[in-house]
């Protein structure tokens, strides 16, 4: 029996309504064997970099493909929050929407509304490989407006000027955090440790978790500081990216054969 539409990405919103973590990597490689490879570890996630890396549709689309069979949630950053780019993402089989640079309420809003069908939204209608190429259409329908996983990106500073009305915009599952780009508005380009940028992260890891709402810091963790971000309610957690396991791999391999050689 094959599992119901949209079901996996459910579960995962599930598992944050429960109070859970989910744990996923950056993913920009444009290869769909190294989709597969990363979607068969056992990654609650992964979220396609479709903002800084050089995907094209078609390429977005056999990588998603890749994911087939497994419990690992596709989710796309896209390159703007602009709601052609979303309603391209979705027919195409993403399960979950990143936005980056959305600054304040009007922009989160229209983020949700780009990712709900009418009358919850204006997203347009199309989607072709998100329905089992509409073998399985009303099924999607029924669930995508309740299912697809929203996420805005908080990169300005400004934003927190309207913190709590942003974090309060019905239909976002969870909010990511963007250091480097809030440094940049900051005027503190790459100072992610300067108190000014980490007491807006605190700021909006508290504000968040007051409202049950998960946080992602949109940037990868270090295993030993997981749990202590788990209990602040940094539940969406990113623990690597294929770049780096192929970089930091390699030189790895490369040092111990120096080593070994006495080189």
């Amino acid at each position: 029996m094959s599992e119901p539409i949209l079901g996996r990405v459910r579960a995962l919103k599930q598992t944050l309504r429960d109070g859970g973590s989910i744990a996923g990597a950056w993913f920009s490689l444009t290869d769909p064997a190294a989709a597969e490879i990363m979607g068969r570890v056992g990654f609650d996630f992964l979220l396609f970099d479709a903002e800084h890396c050089p995907w094209d549709l078609a390429a977005l689309q056999t990588a998603m493909m890749a994911l087939n069979g497994t419990q690992t949630v596709p989710i796309v950053r896209v390159p703007w929050n602009d709601p052609v780019r979303i309603k391209q993402m979705l027919d195409l089989g993403a399960e979950g929407i990143l936005a980056p640079m959305v600054r304040d309420v009007a922009e989160c809003r229209a983020l949700v509304s780009a990712c709900r069908y009418p009358p919850l939204g204006s997203r347009g209608f199309g989607p072709r490989r998100a329905s089992n190429y509409y073998r399985d259409i009303d099924a999607y329908v029924a669930a995508a407006n309740e299912a697809i996983f929203v996420m805005p990106q908080i990169e300005d500073i400004a934003t927190l000027d309207v913190l709590d009305a942003f974090l309060a915009v019905p239909g976002i599952d969870a909010v990511c955090i963007g250091p480097n780009d809030m440094s940049g508005t900051a005027g503190l380009m790459r100072q992610t440790q300067h108190p000014t940028i980490r007491g807006a992260i605190d700021r909006i890891i508290a504000t968040a978790a007051a409202r049950r709402l998960p946080v992602c810091l949109g940037v990868n963790t270090r295993a030993d500081q997981q749990a202590a971000l788990v209990q602040r309610g940094v539940r969406v957690l990113l623990v690597t990216s294929d770049l780096e396991l192929l970089a930091g791999g390699a030189r790895a391999a490369l040092t111990a054969t120096r080593a070994a050689l006495g080189g």
